[in-house]
Order: C-alpha cells, then sequence, then structure tokens
C-alpha cells in the first residue's frame, strides 16, 4: 500500500506510471469488495482534506478497505503528478471494467436512457468520462469519441456535459453526418449554449450554406462574443482555467476555447471567412 510517507516530502508520494500501473494490479487482482461504508468514509475525507497527506492517506485506506471503489482510485489519480499516457490509458481502461462487472450486465438495460438519474451508476460514469479525457489529451480523439458517445445512448440527458466537446471533435475531423446528429439530438442547444452555437457557424461552412452560417454568426456573437478571440488563435488560453463562469462572459469562452479552437482551427478557410465577417477594430 502506498502511504504519505512515502514521500519524501510529505506530500505526492514519488509513483511512475509503471509502479502505478502494478499497484493498481496488485491491489485490484484482489478483487476485494470489503467494507464499502467506511471506504467511502475515507473517500469523503479525502475529498475534504486540506493537505496531500491527509488526502493520500485518506484515499490509501479507502481503496485498501474496498480495492472496488472506482472513485477513491480516480482521485488518487487525480492527485499523482502527470503520467505516462498510455499507462494512464490503461489503468483507466481496467477501472472502467471493473467498475462496469461491479453494475452488472442488467444495469446496462435497466438503466439506461437515464444512467446519471441512478446513483450507483456515477462512478462508472465518471472514470469512463475520465477515459474519455485521457484519450483526448493523448490525441486519439476517435477512440474518445467512442467513449463518449456510448455515454451519450446511456444517458441522453448528457449531466456530465459531454456533449460540448464531441459537437466539437465531430466538426474538426469532418464527420458531418456525426455532427449533424448531434444538432439533431441536442436542438434547443443552438440558441442557448455558446459552444453549440459556434459550432452550428462551422457546420453551416462547412455544408457550404454561407449565408445560413453568416446568420447563425449573429447567434453565436449574441451567446458570446469572446470566442472568437479564442478560436482564431489571437488569444491564448490560460494554462489554469477559471474554476466558474458567468454566462457570455470572457471566462466562460475561456472554460471552451480548448474544444473550439480544435474545431475551427482544423478548416483554415472557415477561419480566414470568420475573420472578414467580425467587426474591424
Amino acid at each position: 500500500m502506498i502511504r504519505p510517507q512515502d514521500s519524501d516530502t510529505g506530500g505526492k508520494p514519488s509513483l511512475n506510471s509503471k509502479k502505478l500501473s502494478e499497484w493498481f494490479e496488485r491491489e485490484v487482482i484482489k478483487a476485494t469488495k470489503g467494507n464499502v461504508s467506511a471506504s467511502q468514509e475515507h473517500y469523503y475525507e479525502a475529498m475534504e482534506a486540506q493537505t496531500e497527506r491527509e488526502a493520500f492517506y485518506h484515499l490509501s485506506k479507502a481503496i485498501a478497505l474496498d480495492s472496488s471503489n472506482t472513485d477513491a482510485w480516480l482521485m488518487f489519480m487525480n492527485h499523482l503528478p502527470p503520467q505516462n499516457a498510455d499507462e494512464e490509458i490503461e489503468v483507466l481502461r481496467k477501472l472502467v471494467v471493473r467498475a462496469e462487472e461491479a453494475l452488472g450486465k442488467n444495469a446496462f438495460t435497466e438503466f439506461a436512457g437515464h444512467f446519471w438519474g441512478f446513483h450507483e451508476t456515477r462512478p462508472y460514469m465518471r472514470v469512463r468520462a475520465a477515459l474519455a479525457d485521457a484519450l483526448h489529451r493523448a490525441g486519439q480523439i476517435e477512440s474518445s469519441m467512442l467513449e463518449v458517445e456510448a455515454m451519450l445512448v446511456l444517458n441522453p440527458g448528457d449531466n456530465q456535459g459531454l456533449r460540448y466537446r464531441q459537437i466539437c471533435c465531430c466538426l474538426a475531423l469532418s464527420k458531418m453526418s456525426a455532427a449533424s446528429a448531434m444538432f439533431a439530438r441536442y436542438d434547443d442547444e443552438v440558441d442557448s449554449n455558446m459552444v453549440f452555437a459556434w459550432a452550428w457557424v462551422l457546420e453551416r461552412f462547412l455544408s457550404g450554406n454561407i449565408s445560413e452560417a453568416a446568420e447563425a454568426l449573429t447567434v453565436a456573437q449574441s451567446q458570446n462574443a469572446f470566442a472568437s478571440a479564442y478560436l482564431l488563435g489571437h488569444r491564448k488560453i490560460p494554462k489554469h482555467l477559471p474554476d466558474s463562469y458567468a454566462l457570455r462572459s470572457r471566462e466562460e469562452a475561456m472554460c471552451f476555447a480548448g474544444d473550439l479552437q480544435l474545431a475551427w482551427g482544423a478548416h483554415p478557410a472557415a477561419q480566414k471567412w470568420l475573420v472578414t465577417m467580425l467587426p474591424k477594430k
């Protein structure tokens, strides 16, 4: 078991990707359900911990008491220094499998369509979202999209907000049929959400409907006028994103800039057209 004192500084333990994978295998191979309630208590204590030492203590206790505690594993990984992408993905895939086994096959038919509405499904959904994010960061965009699409089938209401990155990825990879399906599935988002509004402008342009793209641009600017500077690369996306934002604010634009920049950056002709359409300063 990794203990807080394994760190020379009293903070994060020196656990590289290989050690993480090996430790995961040792703990998970036990397949112990253990003391679930006590494990969860330590997990909640870790959430409220004031120091790294305290957080690692409670997380290691949570995993020792119940090695199937997906949320504890996920939080533990989030506290670690950056890991090798491939090994991080490997561990997350194994965690997804363990979470799926813990739910049982019946859950995927019984709860399908309203998955997030049942508390027992949420650790699975959180770790699968973490896998999708890790794949995305590793540049495995299509693999990430497959994970998200499966999650949107289970939970079309998308309480986790996965649809915003998904629509941008569809457009970045010119998957126009998939993009059309997303716009149809979330048909009220263009008029109420900045990501879908700016994505719709790009979709109309790529579909050759330039006049409709111009009309859509008016809506997108009303949703968030700060977004264009980021998706055109005129402003740098800050390393540390805001913890919260108000609608139509610069902070909102920052939070979604990476995904929008991915979509628009894949289509230089669309960016050039947008520059001609924006008000001259």
